[in-house]
């Protein structure tokens, strides 16, 4: 049996195309083939349901929050990572919190948001995610990720590493695009990864991992996995491949 763990936005699913014919018939040529599938993304659960809308996939886990939560097959929750409450309400008077259009809260299958502009999301997203309050945001329990966006993904690696350096034993921030993606200290795409290899006892089956941005080098580092040939350049020069898609990566593999 083989593992492939592959990042979601703009590996395996692209704005305006989806996911390829190709690529899902890959998926489930691997699958057939008795390997496991699964994502590891900066998405909660609630989230990947709808990028996932309308596509055949049936994922045999998922980790999810860059590493701050995991699902398994069947959708439970097997680990988190909550952030602690006070950072959460710090980081709200922080400056990536006063400029981003959005503020979004995250839990394991929920997601909330204090919307400033909803113009940078499509429709269908912004209209699944309910809004609430600073104030009760902030006191939500079991937070595991909070979200932002920044005008260039510029920006949003200068906040990123702000963040992480400000709250430094408390938060770890990751920039993806102009996304900046913010979770309780230590948790990574490469830590979510080793500890759903340690719950389902799958140390000893080789892991095919895959991704296209700065949020991914950590996995694609620590297991010498690929990168998407459209990817961040850094992120393709630490990969052991370059593919075209993650179909092409799952033949490769097979």
């Amino acid at each position: 049996m083989k593992i492939a763990a592959s990042d979601f936005d703009g590996t395996l699913y692209h704005e305006g195309k989806g996911i390829s014919q190709d690529t899902l018939a890959a998926i489930k040529k691997w699958q057939q083939a008795g390997n496991k599938f699964g994502l590891v993304t900066g998405r909660n659960m609630h989230l990947v349901r709808i990028g996932l809308k309308g596509f055949d996939i049936k994922l045999d886990f998922c980790v999810g929050l860059n590493g701050a939560v995991i699902f398994d097959g069947e959708e439970q929750e097997v680990f988190s990572s909550e952030m602690p409450k006070e950072a959460v309400k710090a980081l709200w008077q922080h400056e990536i919190a006063r400029e981003s259009p959005y503020v979004m809260t995250l839990r394991g299958k929920e997601t909330f948001a204090k919307w400033r502009d909803k113009s940078c999301w499509d429709p269908p997203l912004h209209d699944n995610i309910p809004e609430i309050p600073q104030e009760e945001a902030q006191n939500l329990p079991h937070v595991l990720q909070m979200c932002f966006s920044a005008p260039t993904a510029e920006k949003a690696a200068e906040l990123a590493a702000d963040v992480s350096r400000h709250f430094a034993s408390q938060l770890s921030a990751e920039a993806n695009l102009h996304y900046v993606d913010v979770c309780a200290a230590g948790n990574t795409k490469a830590t979510g990864l080793a500890r759903l290899q340690e719950i389902m006892d799958w140390q000893k089956f080789p892991l095919c991992v895959i991704g296209d941005d700065l949020n991914d080098l950590s996995m694609i580092e620590r297991f010498q996995g690929f990168a998407m040939a459209g990817g961040n350049p850094l992120v393709k020069e630490k990969a052991s491949g370059i593919f075209d898609s993650v179909g092409k990566m799952l033949e490769a593999n097979l």
